[in-house]
């Protein structure tokens, strides 16, 4: 029986920013050892030569990516649309999307705060959001192998599957997790204050859990009180990336990306993965 393998799809315009996608979303690929798609958005129809130009750019794209990874198999596709509903249709059928934070083109709108976190709430997989990704496009640039993955969990089933998806880039990085739970004092006299030391053990037994997995993971549980997201991003200062639950605990039920995870993927430095089913 042939298993069909769910592809890592990076959305690409042409910009130095799009091609450090594709260096991270190949990356991923070659981790997770599936295929890699690129895929570009057309937009309104055009003439047909302004169609083979914009074809010309995942093509281009496609002989980076297997210059980068010999061996890793590579597609390409484009698409008539705008970015965010094209990526997002492609991602029911995906185990990852990765985009870049800014871009031009077929993907001008390809900001954080619109296609980005679109992705982020919509997509029906993980999606990876790399900042200043053009500091990766050149053929020279390495992508980073030190730092920490730091991922920011609050015990609610989107942390947890936040808290599953970290350890493993951890474990496929080799590098340290550090976990963060953040509380807050209650603001009502009335309420219930929280208590560090329980919140600790929590998150202790969550990556005990884990650890059977990889014991080789250096894994540290660090609760903090503040704001949560000033402590996560002074958290993931020097991270090689972060990674969060699309939602948490207070969320609305139709309130697709939580406000934490909104407010990290618009301010951080390094790669935000937002975990999702």
């Amino acid at each position: 029986m042939t298993t069909i393998q769910r592809p890592v799809i990076v959305g690409v315009d042409g910009s130095p920013a799009a091609f450090g996608a594709v260096r991270w979303a190949a990356d991923e690929a070659v981790r997770l050892r599936l295929p890699l798609r690129i895929t570009h958005a057309l937009g309104v129809p055009g003439p047909p030569e302004e169609v083979t130009d914009e074809q010309g750019l995942v093509l281009n794209a496609a002989v980076e990516a297997r210059r980068w990874y010999p061996g890793l198999h590579v597609t390409t596709s484009t698409w008539f649309g705008q970015p965010a509903h094209a990526l997002r249709e492609q991602s029911r059928h995906a185990e990852l999307v990765v985009v870049g934070s800014r871009g031009h083109g077929g993907f001008h709108s390809l900001l954080v705060g619109s296609v980005g976190v679109q992705l982020a709430g919509y997509a029906y997989c993980p999606v990876l959001v790399v900042h200043h990704a053009e500091r990766w496009s050149g053929p020279e640039a390495q992508l980073p192998s030190h730092g920490p993955v730091v991922v920011g969990t609050d015990g609610s089933a989107g942390g947890l599957l936040a808290l599953e998806a970290a350890f493993g880039e951890a474990s496929a990085r080799r590098v340290p997790l550090v976990a963060v739970r953040v509380w807050q004092p209650p603001t009502s006299r009335l309420a219930r204050r929280p208590d560090p030391d329980k919140l600790a053990a929590e998150l202790d037994a969550d990556l005990e859990r884990l650890r059977a997995k990889d014991p080789a993971v250096e894994a540290e549980a660090r609760v903090r009180q503040g704001v949560p997201v000033p402590v996560l991003l002074d958290e993931a200062r020097d991270a090689l990336m972060i990674v969060l639950g699309a939602r948490g605990h207070g969320g609305f039920t139709g309130l697709h990306l939580g406000a934490v995870a909104q407010h990290v993927l618009e301010h951080a430095d390094s790669p935000v993965l937002i975990a999702r089913h």
